[in-house]
């Protein structure tokens, strides 16, 4: 039914008229004091670095990097980037823009959790003990809310979707507690894991 729906909305947007697609801007976003930063802006899946103001190195995927919703940077680098893309106008352009949108409209409330931005106290690199499994657990959560991590000598990977933090076989709900965190397990309230921050995860 839903891949009905989408398909007719998308057909009736060839009758709209030419839309322009999302223009380029360029935006400075700087690491200060080395630490990490968020910079909010539409980056329709492109972002280019187009000029370094730091002396310290800007390199995608360890000092800089970006999501749909923003480009982040750390470790000092500091520069200007340019997102979005050049605009074409068309038909095509309209008939994509309206299809995007429809998918949006039609699943928001089923994905609502999955949409949630990663808060930025949440991301980075934490320690933390894990008492009734006996063993020590380190986490890295990316800012898109991927997260890498090894409890004892067993490695896992899983998901951060708001305060939700799927980790291997558990799911845990997260609380901000000073520079880090404790995780709750759904499941069994009592399987609590207290997490500190101990570095910028990249």
């Amino acid at each position: 039914m839903m891949r009905r729906a989408v398909t007719g909305l998308v057909c009736a947007a060839l009758a709209l008229p030419h839309a322009p697609a999302q223009a380029e801007e360029t935006i400075r976003c700087d690491s200060q004091g080395l630490g990490y930063n968020y910079c909010r802006v539409d980056t329709d899946d492109h972002v280019e670095l187009t000029r370094k103001h730091s002396l310290f190195s800007c390199h995608e995927g360890r000092s800089w990097g970006y999501d749909r919703r923003g480009v982040w940077v750390n470790h000092g680098c500091s520069a200007d980037f340019k997102v979005g893309r050049r605009g074409h106008g068309g038909k095509a352009a309209a008939v994509a823009v309206a299809g995007i949108a429809a998918l949006i409209a039609l699943s928001a409330s089923r994905h609502k959790a999955e949409t949630q931005e990663v808060a930025a106290w949440a991301v980075g690199s934490f320690k933390g003990r894990d008492e009734k499994e006996g063993v020590p657990v380190e986490l890295s959560i990316l800012p898109g809310g991927r997260v890498q991590g090894k409890a004892g000598s067993h490695e896992f990977t899983g998901q951060l979707k708001g305060n939700r933090l799927e980790a291997g076989r558990h799911v845990f709900r997260i609380d901000q507690s000073g520079p880090g965190f404790i995780a709750t397990d759904e499941q069994d309230p009592l399987h609590r894991v207290e997490f500190q921050h101990v570095g910028s995860g990249y």
